[in-house]
């Protein structure tokens, strides 16, 4: 075995153990988090009804919770969970639809203020965008640590 091949297989060992050496995604995985504090931050700066403040403390705290997840995977060099990035694009899509249910017109829980309306659809749309590309992304580093070196 040359040592051509013997630097080639330790490469490959290294990637299979270690397959987001460059802890691509925390970006991405930061702004998720991010998107989630401000979803509770919000919940308590706007005047909303009581069911839309619990929507936005509960999905805030589970956009942060991912986002911090696939975080620190990536920050110990491993991919970011699909599965996570994946829950997060739903939870986007619930903000999106959620002030339609729970918003401005919806009797017992009207919203004091056009603000939190809004506000959820803009991060409901965000999240959805952001937990998309984070899945993309990760399929595609997936599938790029899974192939032969040549």
């Amino acid at each position: 075995m040359s040592n051509h091949d013997t630097d080639r297989e330790q490469m490959h060992n290294q990637d299979r153990h270690a397959p987001n050496p460059d802890e691509r995604g925390k970006g991405l995985s930061a702004l998720i988090a991010l998107l989630g504090l401000w979803l509770i931050l919000q919940a308590f700066l706007f005047e909303l009804a009581a069911t839309q403040v619990w929507n936005d403390v509960l999905v805030g705290a589970f956009l942060a919770a991912i986002g911090v997840y696939n975080y620190s995977r990536q920050s110990n060099k491993q991919l970011g969970s699909m599965g996570a990035a994946i829950v997060a694009t739903i939870l986007g899509l619930w903000l999106i639809i959620a002030p339609f249910v729970l918003g401005i017109d919806a009797g017992a829980t009207e919203t004091a203020n056009d603000l939190g309306f809004w506000n959820d659809i803009i991060v409901g749309l965000l999240a959805f965008v952001l937990g998309a590309y984070s899945a993309y992304k990760i399929r595609d580093w997936r599938q790029d640590a899974q192939r032969p070196t040549a």
